[in-house]
């Protein structure tokens, strides 16, 4: 059965905020995982390191043009963008010495893990990854970051 349209009808967006952030979340991620997958076949680390550099520096200065100087802020901008983007649930709390978040749904990662694309390997990279970004990341304002995974949850500390 073929369906046609006869006339040029407008499409307007319909999607739940839900379905919306699920579609960026997959997409994204899948984008990710293309990337590093190339990068690493064909470039090796130093192509792999030199990616994350660049999508690091691009957060950042983000960040930085967001007004970001304490860790309180700086963890509520990446559980805002979080939440708001990818659907992910984060929880914050802090001030303007130490401030934390904890991820209690990341919808990057159920992303990637529902792509069925990520080897027992890969996701352990991504873990060393994720302190590697956050450490590099907090450095930039200053900060030490510590990830910390327990269970189904993940929690990253930034300290002055």
């Amino acid at each position: 059965m073929t369906t046609a349209t006869l006339s040029k009808i407008t499409v307007k967006p319909t999607w739940t905020v839900e379905k919306l952030q699920q579609n960026v979340a997959r997409a994204y991620a899948m984008q990710l995982i293309a990337a590093m997958t190339v990068l690493g076949k064909h470039g090796g680390e130093k192509a792999l390191e030199e990616f994350q550099t660049i999508m690091r520096t691009n957060k950042v200065e983000h960040l930085k043009g967001l007004g970001v100087k304490t860790p309180i802020e700086l963890v509520q901008h990446l559980a805002e963008f979080e939440a708001n983007v990818f659907g992910s649930v984060v929880e914050i709390w802090g001030d303007e010495k130490a401030a934390h978040m904890t991820y209690t749904t990341c919808g990057m990662w159920k992303a990637m893990e529902a792509s069925g694309k990520l080897s027992p390997e890969q996701i352990e990279k991504m873990g060393a990854g994720m302190q590697n970004c956050m450490s590099l990341t907090a450095k930039e304002f200053g900060l030490n970051a510590e990830v910390v995974k327990s269970n189904d949850l993940c929690t990253v500390n930034f300290s002055k």
